[in-house]
């Protein structure tokens, strides 16, 4: 994105959405209850407290104090207080990993939220887990570098990005600016090794600056969903059926059809 000279402070509001969601099979014994404490070990406050630190510290944070907190039987809550410092810092290499938690980080005049949604009761051995994320920051920060991380981070088999900015600002001769940058799509902020692994969808109101892209990955390998499971233990009739599950429920979320025998509500 070019960069555009503006006078004095950048009043624009920039705010960056994803829901992702990632898919498990739960075809073994046992495998529901140990997907919820996977779930709990691994999507705790202190592992979500690290991504958060990470993509504040991308797009120009600097964290002044940490809270956090979990529950029992699960849950957690994490509070980060940020300032804005010189420079960004690059992301690390290895992506995080993420119990139904929240956490918020404000920056300034900015704020950075995350919930995690694990599915209590999966349908037909899958089971669904979803992540929020609202990243919304004022200044001359972006919020759309951390794309790529956060999608690598979750893993996600389908996701929905939304980016919107809001307010006025004006250049150093006086003119008065919705935007900051020029940009078509949410699609060119993604790298094109991630791109080549999804579907994308996109819909944007260029005139609001309203941007939005939806993904779906484009091939289900069994391996890769299967917890606490191999192929090898399956026969190939379950393979089959579960391979089948899987796509149905991606195609799903990524299209929000409905079930078979499904109806609204009067």
């Amino acid at each position: 994105m070019n960069k555009i000279a503006l006078y004095g402070f950048n009043n624009l509001t920039k705010s960056l959405s994803f829901s992702l969601y990632k898919l498990h099979s739960l075809a073994g014994n046992n495998s529901a209850e140990n997907y919820q404490a996977h779930i709990a070990k691994h999507f705790c406050a202190n592992k979500l407290s690290r991504l958060l630190s990470d993509i504040c510290h991308a797009i120009g944070g600097n964290i002044l104090n940490v809270a956090s907190q979990d529950y029992q039987p699960q849950g957690a809550s994490v509070t980060l207080m940020i300032s804005e410092e010189a420079a960004p810092e690059p992301l690390p290499n290895n992506s995080s990993r993420m119990s139904n938690d929240c956490l918020v980080a404000h920056l300034d005049k900015s704020h950075l939220c995350i919930h995690t949604y694990p599915e209590e009761a999966p349908q037909h051995g899958i089971a669904v887990f979803r992540a929020d994320i609202e990243l919304s920051t004022c200044g001359v920060i972006s919020p759309l570098k951390v794309i790529n991380y956060v999608i690598e981070a979750f893993n996600a088999d389908v996701i929905d990005i939304d980016y919107r900015v809001r307010g006025m600002t004006r250049t150093t001769h006086g003119k008065m600016l919705f935007n900051d940058g020029k940009m078509a799509n949410i699609s060119e902020f993604i790298s094109s090794n991630l791109s080549a692994d999804f579907d994308i969808v996109e819909s944007n109101l260029l005139a609001q600056n309203i941007f939005h892209a939806k993904l779906a990955k484009k091939r289900v390998l069994l391996t890769n969903y299967l917890f606490n499971d191999d192929e090898s233990s399956l026969t190939t009739e379950q393979q089959v059926e579960i391979t089948a599950q899987l796509h149905k429920t991606l195609q799903q979320l990524f299209s929000h059809k409905k079930s078979a025998g499904c109806h609204d509500n009067p």
